[in-house]
């Protein structure tokens, strides 16, 4: 989806939070999207992919409120990744949550 002057039009965003291990180091990172439909889809497809490869790891899916209407991309995404990875409170929901067992 295309954003008008690259502002997020909404006060609520979804996010994935994907965090696994591979055999020397864990990899964490967190992307985020603009409807529940997208965050949806990249969760399943997500989850899907760790099973098929048998990655351990960490996929959770949030709901997060934004200060204000919109803020610019790397606003977004500075404010989702302080959120989901240093600081979640009532701001953030948590949705779905999927583990991988080694």
């Amino acid at each position: 989806m295309e954003l008008h002057n690259d502002e997020v039009p909404s006060n609520v965003v979804w996010a994935l939070e994907v965090a696994s291990r591979g055999t020397y180091d864990e990899h964490r990172f967190v992307n985020w999207f603009i409807t529940a439909e997208e965050s949806s889809a990249e969760y399943r497809d997500t989850v899907a992919a760790h099973k098929r490869r048998r990655v351990a790891g960490v996929v959770k899916r949030w709901k997060v409120a934004l200060p204000r209407q919109r803020m610019s991309i790397d606003e977004v995404r500075d404010y989702v990744e302080f959120k989901l990875m240093q600081n979640p409170d009532g701001t953030t929901q948590l949705l779905d949550v999927s583990i991988q067992q080694e």
